[in-house]
């Protein structure tokens, strides 16, 4: 149990919101977006190291898409360990993938992460808690799809905004 309270509030019952997770499971998707087109979910199973992100994304999935966009795309993604592993860098670097250089623990600027959140409220909504692991998989892949352009496009388009706040935050917190 989660409990949201302000002092003075303790154990109030307005205050505790029960949440069921998934029969304990949980999944890790990856899926990128552009202005106009989306990927596949991709679902990843066990650990994702470096050569299992170039091998199973970026070269099936992330490069080909980046490469239809054409020369002016630029490829965001985050620090994980995987995304910054040598391998990845140096496979990027061959195939051309202009890569935008990026703050160490930026959250709130990068889009995808409203895109997750989005995408955890329609399958929570839309559907009976799934059966396993599978079966949430699933429904993350059918909501993916469902999801109208127009918000990959407006995430898209929120850039320049998130990064001026940031600056103008100096580095602190945004909206985002």
């Amino acid at each position: 149990m989660r409990v949201w309270r302000r002092q003075g509030e303790r154990y109030i019952d307005a205050t505790v919101q029960e949440k069921v997770a998934f029969d304990g499971g949980s999944v890790m998707v990856w899926g990128a977006f552009s202005l106009h087109h989306r990927t596949p979910l991709f679902h990843v199973q066990g650990n994702l190291t470096g050569l299992r992100y170039r091998d199973e994304i970026l070269r099936p999935l992330a490069v080909p898409a980046l490469q239809q966009m054409g020369p002016q795309a630029v490829y965001q993604d985050d620090n994980a360990r995987p995304h910054r592993a040598r391998v990845v860098n140096d496979f990027l670097q061959q195939s051309g993938v202009n890569r935008m250089e990026w703050p160490a623990c930026s959250p709130d600027l990068n889009p995808i992460e409203n895109l997750w959140d989005e995408l955890d409220r329609k399958v929570r909504s839309n559907h009976p808690p799934p059966r396993d692991v599978q079966h949430l998989y699933r429904m993350l892949q059918a909501e993916w799809q469902a999801l109208p352009q127009r918000i990959f496009t407006t995430l898209v388009n929120s850039m320049r905004t998130r990064c001026v706040e940031c600056q103008n935050s100096q580095g602190g917190y945004t909206h985002y």
